[in-house]
């Protein structure tokens, strides 16, 4: 199953704050970096259909899509 966009927000904080953290080795670093990049995307693709389907209710054409559950 998907996670969903706070699911993904919240494991890219956690990945935000391991980068801080100077206890990284390089690679660890260099694949926390390639985690957060993954779920940089996925957050602004969840983001931009959420746009896109409030632009579809503002003009008026709900039955254009529907909203997951």
């Amino acid at each position: 199953m998907e996670k969903t966009f706070e699911e993904n927000l919240k494991e890219l904080e956690e990945v935000v704050n391991g980068l801080e953290s100077s206890e990284l080795t390089l690679d660890e670093a260099l694949e926390k970096f390639k985690r957060g990049v993954e779920l940089t995307k996925k957050c602004s693709q969840k983001l931009e259909e959420a746009e896109n389907k409030i632009k579809i209710l503002i003009n008026g054409k709900e039955e254009d899509f529907e909203i997951e559950e």
